[in-house]
């Protein structure tokens, strides 16, 4: 006959156990980096409704790698970028896409210049904007794609904290989540190579002009030549500006 005290003692515990993760986890959350919840909670809330619309699934939102591979495949990777301004940039293209099609149009057209003006109002008309949609679209790239994985690992640290011992939870980051992220990172590679993307975009040589590069370089030497001790990382910061400039001589 089983031990019914023993049995009570170890419920008890667990449910101390259980309510501490509880309490330890809501600390955590509110102490943790404004940047960090601001990255997190809106991810770990996406997946929590699509585990809640996945037909067959029969553990909530409890995280697995299986289930984090596809919806990484069905929610978030080839996704329309939402990034901020995004839109507007997107807008702002697809109308100089526009006004080069009627600078070529005109062209072609100068000895009907008189016909082309009048038709001009109605141009707007023939664009297919969906089409256009399409053109211009921006998907999200491989550092969105990690951030959600990072967001939903640690639901899973989380999850792996509150399991008894005889629980066995298979590890997360495997062989199949590793392909699909390094899928993505591929891919994007070798489309910012096919596109000649700039390798210095987003470090230190991005967002100069060739005069900006210049004025930039020639601060590196006066202020190397003129301040005491700061020569060796005037000269590096120097030539890390002239390197840039190379990958991207426009």
């Amino acid at each position: 006959m089983p031990d019914t005290t023993t049995t009570a003692a170890d419920c008890t515990l667990q449910d101390q156990f259980e309510a501490q993760t509880v309490r330890l986890r809501e600390i955590h959350k509110a102490q943790r980096p404004k940047n960090t919840a601001r990255a997190y909670e809106p991810k770990q809330k996406e997946w929590e409704d699509w585990c809640a619309r996945l037909r067959g699934n029969t553990d909530g939102s409890r995280v697995t790698e299986d289930k984090l591979c596809l919806f990484l495949e069905q929610e978030v990777i080839n996704r329309e970028s939402r990034a901020s301004g995004y839109q507007a940039r997107k807008t702002k293209r697809k109308q100089s896409w526009k006004d080069g099609e009627r600078a070529k149009k005109k062209q072609k057209t100068a000895a009907a210049a008189t016909a082309a003006a009048a038709a001009d109002k109605d141009e707007d008309e023939d664009w297919d904007e969906d089409t256009l949609d399409t053109l211009f679209d921006e998907t999200v790239r491989y550092s969105v794609v990690n951030s959600y994985a990072s967001a939903i690992t640690e639901l899973y640290a989380w999850q792996q904290s509150q399991a008894s011992a005889d629980d066995k939870i298979p590890p997360l980051r495997g062989a199949k989540l590793t392909a699909v992220l390094d899928s993505v990172r591929r891919d994007e590679d070798k489309v910012r190579r096919a596109n000649y993307i700039d390798r210095g975009l987003f470090t230190i040589a991005g967002g100069y002009d060739v005069q900006g590069l210049k004025n930039a370089i020639a601060w590196c030497w006066e202020t190397g030549s003129k301040t005491p001790g700061s020569v060796e990382s005037c000269l590096r910061t120097a030539a890390d500006q002239l390197l840039g400039s190379c990958r991207n001589p426009s």
